[in-house]
């Protein structure tokens, strides 16, 4: 158990020249993509222009320049606007490492000898992934030589509020809130329920597109499902052809990727301002938790008449996100991805109750979710290998060879038809992998009850008949869209599939 005296701290991380580093999350005002900066006239050579932000030109300084470190072409910049002291300075980098917290204590201090004050001030390990990231100084950013900074605009609304609101603000605890926009509906967000923020992304198609998932995008080596928040919130859909940005967050099965339509600002804000609303206001009501008040705005009403409140937390144990967050694919081979997903503290947990992935058949079926390695689309440089029987040919994954079964075939006798829906769900049998092809996905969704039936005629049965015929169903559901659907457990099929095949050979 923590001790109640133990300090955890926020900050909001970041990279660039392969650094990892922080800053207090208390002095982070938003990032925004960088553009084209403005030039300034201004001798440091570490300060790379100005950026206008809402009227307002920021400096931007590329600490690789000011740390005297190889300078190359960053393919997505953004930049970090930083507060301090009402001054705001922008910071260059390479991607957001998101907001995380830290233990103060366990945090190493860094002395230098020389009289500057230096940019490093120590080191802390992260609480989220354990990442040892380096601690940036606001303070000597301020002041690097020669360095301009702006008055924060912001300030002057803080020093107008009541003496009130000012031992408030100096006696309460701040928390930063990330305000953003969806369509002409605003939306703000607890900022330490955010891993980062992207502003230049491409979704890319994926079997995983259904409902409110739009596909996958790439992100530190993963391909991590998108989802429309507004649609997600029951509040109607995202513009897929204006630019979008995305919101990551992070639970301990992956990540997920949120679709918005602007990051707008950051702001502080006590938990007590968040005014609470009836639950018939909106139609999920269970993912949020208010509406932020009018005094806390000013400028950013100009976006929205009204901000409503999400609940990080709920938001992040919603059926779909956690389902989405578990299916992140990356360049692993299937077997180390196997041996990652066994080791995931949840797996052996008792009364867990199990996801299904639910495709189309004769009818929908589900199959145990934990056995999908990956899920790949149905290509055309699929070759059908025998017109007549399931085994339909073979694809070629990072270096892995998956023989493809037509899964229609096996259990219908019919042959599967091609569409923009066809995908492979692809399983492991003693470190082989197998495909089976599928019509269309249907839904991830976890199972209440999963009764089996006895079997008839087993003596008489292959073990492939048995596999596919094993009368097993799972309730799956809630409310009106409770139903009892057959079970296919594919690694069974795929086991006596390739048994049966070796046989015959």
């Amino acid at each position: 158990m923590m001790d109640a005296t133990t300090t955890q701290a926020g900050y909001g991380g970041f990279r660039i020249a392969g650094m990892d580093l922080a800053l207090p999350m208390e002095t982070l005002r938003e990032v925004i993509p960088c553009g084209v900066l403005a030039k300034l006239p201004c001798a440091a050579p570490y300060v790379i222009g100005g950026i206008d932000l809402r009227g307002v030109m920021v400096p931007v300084i590329d600490l690789r320049i000011a740390l005297d470190l190889t300078v190359t072409d960053i393919v997505f910049p953004n930049v970090i606007i930083m507060a301090y002291e009402n001054k705001l300075l922008g910071l260059l980098t390479e991607t957001v490492t998101g907001v995380f917290t830290g233990n103060e204590k366990n945090t190493n201090r860094i002395t230098f000898a020389a009289a500057d004050l230096p940019v490093y001030c120590g080191c802390l390990r992260r609480d989220d992934d354990g990442v040892l990231v380096n601690i940036l100084s606001p303070a000597a950013l301020i002041m690097l030589k020669d360095v301009p900074v702006t008055e924060d605009p912001e300030s002057r609304r803080v020093e107008s509020v009541s003496g009130e609101e000012e031992d408030k603000a100096q006696n309460g605890k701040m928390h930063p809130m990330l305000l953003m926009r969806c369509g002409s509906v605003a939306l703000a967000i607890d900022a330490m329920a955010v891993y980062t923020t992207m502003s230049d992304f491409t979704i890319e198609h994926s079997a995983l597109a259904m409902g409110n998932c739009h596909g996958v995008i790439s992100y530190d080596g993963a391909k991590v499902p998108v989802l429309d928040l507004l649609n997600l919130c029951g509040l109607g859909e995202i513009d897929l052809t204006a630019h979008l940005q995305a919101v990551l967050i992070h639970l301990p099965q992956g990540m997920v990727a949120l679709l918005v339509s602007k990051v707008i600002n950051v702001i502080r804000i006590h938990k007590s301002e968040v005014i609470s609303m009836p639950a018939y206001t909106v139609p999920r009501p269970s993912l949020f938790c208010g509406v932020l008040p009018d005094t806390t705005l000013q400028h950013e009403l100009a976006a929205a008449s009204r901000y409503f409140v999400l609940d990080g937390a709920a938001l992040k144990s919603d059926p779909q996100v956690v389902n989405l967050a578990g299916v992140n694919t990356t360049g692993q081979s299937a077997a180390n991805r196997h041996a990652t997903q066994k080791a995931t503290p949840d797996s052996g947990k008792p009364g867990k109750r199990p996801n299904m992935i639910t495709y189309q058949l004769d009818g929908e079926t589900a199959s145990p979710f934990e056995q999908i390695k990956e899920i790949l689309p149905f290509t055309s440089d699929i070759p059908i290998l025998d017109q007549g029987g399931p085994m339909l040919g073979m694809v070629v994954v990072r270096g892995c060879s998956i023989p493809v079964v037509c899964l229609s075939r096996l259990v219908t006798g019919k042959s599967i038809q091609r569409t923009a829906a066809t995908s492979v769900l692809v399983v492991e049998v003693d470190n082989e992998a197998m495909g089976f092809a599928i019509p269309a996905l249907e839904s991830i969704e976890p199972a209440q009850w999963e009764p089996e039936l006895p079997q008839l005629g087993g003596a008489e049965r292959s073990s492939l008949m048995l596999a596919i015929h094993s009368n097993k169903l799972a309730q799956i559901g809630v409310n009106n869209s409770i139903r009892m659907i057959p079970v296919l457990d594919l690694e069974k099929i795929a086991r006596a599939f390739r048994a049966k095949r070796l046989t015959a050979a």
